[in-house]
């Protein structure tokens, strides 16, 4: 089985330059009315007067109001397993900090790949025919998948320590960093372990290219020069 520890992969590569209703039943208003006429004629006069049976009140049947119940709310999914890391801003740029920030997300992909299998990305950015370490991890990852094994934990953490200036020679800034990664363990189908590996914390030196186009993954090793 293929090594999990992104320093122990990258220690292969030989090189290192540089998202209620209601219902309202309201009684009926009931109403009756009676009229009552008297006429009466006294002396020269004619008084004529008449007296109106006042209308009963009515009783106002009061309104019945049914509470709806409350929509019950639906909870948002979260998310479970590996997330791919966001491609950081700054690799818009194309200078030393879009090198800082290029070989940066590289190394965040490890262990995404890792564990989910997905190399669609990873293959996209590197930069095969002259990338050991990007070989190294297609090919572990190959691995896991016919053996039916699984790859968990494995986080990582990268601190920048320098980035240099272009190599014209090979056309690629090299980037020094600290990358501290989380245990991580590969397992067979049934829970196994198989194969596991230490939190470690070191230096690694990444080697990224900007190709007119986008940033490439050149190498990462454990080689670090002194320049």
């Amino acid at each position: 089985m293929g090594s999990q520890g992104l320093h122990r992969a990258a220690a292969h590569a030989r090189r290192g330059v540089s998202g209620a209703g209601r219902r309202h039943e309201r009684g009926d208003w009931g109403r009756s009315w009676s009229l009552g006429a008297v006429a009466l004629v006294v002396g020269i006069g004619v008084v004529l007067g008449g007296c109106s049976t006042p209308a009963p009140e009515v009783e106002k049947t009061p309104s019945v109001v049914s509470e709806a119940p409350s929509p019950t709310s639906t909870p948002t999914p979260v998310p479970t397993g590996p997330v791919k890391p966001e491609r950081p801003a700054d690799m818009d740029r194309t200078d030393e900090v879009g090198a800082a920030a290029a070989a940066t997300y590289f190394l965040e992909l490890y262990p995404y790949v890792m564990a989910t299998g997905d190399l669609e990305e990873w293959e996209r950015v590197s930069l095969v025919d002259l990338c050991e370490f990007c070989v190294k991890v297609s090919a572990d990852v190959a691995s896991q998948q016919a053996a039916g094994t699984t790859y968990s934990g494995g986080d990582v953490e990268v601190d920048v320590t320098k980035t240099y200036p272009l190599d014209t020679l090979l056309g690629a800034y090299p980037v020094d960093v600290v990358l501290s990664q989380d245990a991580s363990v590969i397992a067979s189908e049934d829970g196994t372990v198989i194969e596991s590996s230490e939190s470690v914390s070191g230096p690694l030196r990444v080697e990224v290219m900007y190709d007119g186009d986008a940033w490439l993954l050149l190498e990462v090793s454990t080689n670090m020069p002194t320049s």
